[in-house]
């Protein structure tokens, strides 16, 4: 890159690309809504773990301390590494077989076998102490054990020192003897040194202690040392938070949920009419209940319905969406409730005979209804089907017609000429709105026949159960169907405590 300015030319470094932002947001939001994949992972594991714990025998701990004495001139500088040498060999000679050996002849029922996995020894090189620490299935026997191999070693290194004072002693006797017979001064000279060192060797071995004394017997611990199942389950719990959390960031690289509205909105080329809250309620609900954001939620959609289609005329509305599960069903029973609570004659239909919840919610019987309609139909007896088959539910202004029983090829039912007419029926009533709770759209013919059918078509969408595959395979789908949706209404958006119980 080059500056052209008054002046040499001068020649500039290209500018770095910036740095990728980090989806932190995307990361929480799949955390957050994988809640039941981390408890899966989560619950089983810690359960495990704690099970093991609680199965496993008790075992117990003691310990005896050593300690290393120096024998050196005080005024003599301490050779710290002459120490730590001295310390790391006594650490390896307290577990060796010959001392398990000798210790275990002092033990009832151990062998130097059965000891090597219940001995073991550290060093303490700030205070010149080695720590025996010994394991047995009773307190009383790990007490037992540490003292064993304590005493047993110290034992052994007072012989191997009392061995070579009297290694030392015949040597120069023998010296000494050496030198009888002998005349001369030099010969005094060395026989005055030899008795002057014995004589040091006597005084040095009866005033000065043993190298190794036992600093600390070990006592009976109060307590088991292990298995402790609160802790361990402590631990585990964090290590299968941390693996859960790990399947889980690694589970969104590998299949990305849609990370919301706006992407949504993107993916469909359609707008978003309303975002509406999903608030977990106990199976069979009444849509009467409704929290003050849900309630907004769905005015704010009314509204914008309102907006976009005529005053005047009858509008017949199928609300789906692209899987199954985003909440259609829920949309379909709140907003047919906030329609006939603003006075329009509504009427909901449970076209969804493969998934039917409709009449649940409503609590009305599931048969007769579509399905005996369309039967009905196609054997001539389609009459009267508003007088047998509506519902009524709430004030006067809200029906509702369930799914009826599920027919063997549901695909076929709706496909037959009976479906037309149904909907010239619904053309001479006189309702407002018919809004038509369908079947997901990707993978069924159900919602695709529908959806060529009805006046308009509603998208529900739930972020969290799409991902931007099948959010391009519905854009696809409708426009291979040439089908114009009014909008997108989003759910799963934070709902409010507050709850709004309409009139």
């Amino acid at each position: 890159m080059v500056d052209r300015v008054d002046g040499p030319v001068r020649y500039a470094a290209p500018a770095l690309p910036p740095d990728q932002p980090v989806e932190t947001g995307r990361y929480v939001d799949a955390l957050r809504r994988s809640k039941l994949l981390i408890a899966l992972i989560v619950v089983p594991l810690v359960g495990a773990v704690l099970l093991v714990s609680l199965l496993l025998p008790e075992q117990y701990q003691a310990r005896a301390k050593i300690v290393l004495e120096t024998t050196a001139d005080p005024l003599q500088a301490r050779d710290s590494e002459s120490v730590q040498s001295r310390l790391a060999t006594i650490d390896a000679l307290l577990t060796t077989r010959d001392t398990r050996s000798r210790a275990a002849a002092r033990l009832s029922g151990e062998t130097a076998a059965t000891l090597e996995g219940k001995v073991a020894s550290s060093v303490d090189p700030r205070a010149d102490i080695v720590d025996i620490v010994a394991t047995d299935d009773t307190a009383e026997g790990a007490a037992s054990i540490a003292n064993a191999v304590a005493s047993t070693f110290l034992a052994q290194q007072n012989r191997a020192q009392q061995e070579r004072l009297n290694r030392a002693r015949a040597t120069l006797r023998e010296a000494l003897a050496e030198l009888e017979g002998r005349k001369g001064q030099q010969v005094e000279t060395e026989r005055a040194a030899i008795r002057e060192r014995l004589t040091d060797l006597n005084v040095s071995a009866a005033g000065s202690g043993a190298e190794l004394s036992l600093a600390e017997a070990a006592e009976p611990p109060s307590a088991a040392f292990s298995p402790r199942p609160v802790r361990n389950a402590v631990f585990a719990f964090f290590a299968a938070l941390f693996v859960a959390a790990l399947v889980v960031l690694a589970r969104a690289q590998l299949k990305p949920r849609v990370s919301g509205a706006r992407e949504v909105s993107r993916l469909l080329d359609l707008p978003v009419l309303a975002e509406v809250p999903h608030v977990r309620r106990p199976l069979g609900h009444r849509p009467q209940t409704l929290s003050s954001a849900e309630y907004e939620a769905y005015q704010t959609l009314q509204a914008s319905l309102r907006q976009r289609l005529p005053a005047t005329g009858q509008r017949t509305i199928l609300v789906t969406s692209a899987l199954h599960g985003e909440g259609k069903t829920e949309v379909t029973a709140a907003l047919g409730l906030v329609l006939s609570q603003a006075l329009h004659r509504t009427w909901l239909v449970s076209a969804d005979m493969r998934w039917p919840r409709l009449h649940e919610l409503f609590d009305v019987d599931q048969t007769p209804g579509l399905s005996e309609v369309l039967v009905g139909a196609q054997n001539g007896g389609a009459a009267g089907i508003f007088e047998l088959s509506a519902a009524r539910t709430g004030s006067g202004f809200l029906h509702v017609l369930a799914s009826g029983s599920t027919p063997p090829d549901p695909a076929q039912l709706l496909a037959s000429d009976a479906l037309d007419s149904f909907f010239e029926e619904i053309k001479e009533s006189e309702y407002d709105y018919v809004l038509l709770d369908g079947p997901p759209l990707l993978g069924l013919v159900d919602s695709q026949v529908l959806a060529q059918r009805v006046d308009d078509v509603l998208i529900v969408s739930r972020p969290d159960r799409e991902t931007p595959e099948s959010a391009l395979a519905l854009r696809e789908l409708l426009e291979r169907l040439e089908v114009e949706p009014l909008g997108v209404v989003i759910v799963g958006a934070r709902a409010s405590r507050h709850s709004y119980l309409p009139g």
